[in-house]
């Protein structure tokens, strides 16, 4: 019997090596590949070319979303199901515009997770809980990209221009512009107008 391959990409490696256990108990499921990162994952998709790769969405540098872009691209035999902590609107909205293969919360039941694998490879598609209903925002939540959702829920939890550039490794120049283009998207003029906007929509 063909296994079906299986890849597994999220920071921590306690939840990655969990995850792989949990998934080989399964006769007819095999993890063929790990990665800690955005960048790792793009370049182990392209090597092993998986038939499902489970995804997490915040990670340093390359996020899931943005490897799941490349990923469709170069090796578009492979199904993405998100796997993820994120239930709110603006995260949904954009991992959905991939047409994933599935989107699933991270404290979803170990038994969905291997009927996701299968239906997902069946050529369904898999959703955790009733992610499509949760997925109707207003435009300007829609229009954000997934590093402003980033920059705004950190902006959120009260951190500094500095403290957003090194939670994401990037520059705080780079923060800036994410601030200017997130203020002039939402159609507020400051930070506090934005952490507020944020609050009322679910976002933080």
């Amino acid at each position: 019997m063909e296994k079906t391959k299986i890849m597994i990409v999220d920071d921590h490696t306690m939840l990655r090596e969990g995850l792989k256990k949990l998934i080989e108990m399964e006769d007819d499921l095999e993890v063929i590949a790990m990665a800690g990162n955005g960048q790792e994952a793009i370049d182990n998709a392209i090597r092993y070319m998986p038939d499902i790769i489970f995804m997490d969405i915040s990670m340093p540098g390359i996020n899931g979303i943005e490897a799941a872009k490349t990923i469709k691209k170069e090796v578009p035999c492979s199904k993405i199901i998100f796997l993820t902590i994120h239930d709110d609107r603006a995260y949904m909205n954009e991992a959905m515009k991939l047409k994933p293969g599935g989107y699933i919360l991270k404290d979803a039941d170990s038994s969905i997770l291997i009927d996701a694998i299968r239906t997902v490879h069946e050529g369904g598609t898999y959703t955790y809980p009733d992610v499509y209903d949760i997925c109707t925002c207003n435009d300007d939540v829609c229009e954000l990209s997934t590093r402003e959702v980033e920059v705004l829920n950190l902006l959120t939890q009260g951190l500094t221009n500095k403290e957003i550039a090194q939670k994401l490794l990037i520059s705080e120049k780079t923060v800036k512009n994410h601030l200017y283009s997130i203020f002039k998207k939402l159609g507020v003029q400051d930070r506090t107008q934005a952490v507020l906007y944020a609050i009322k929509n679910n976002l933080s």
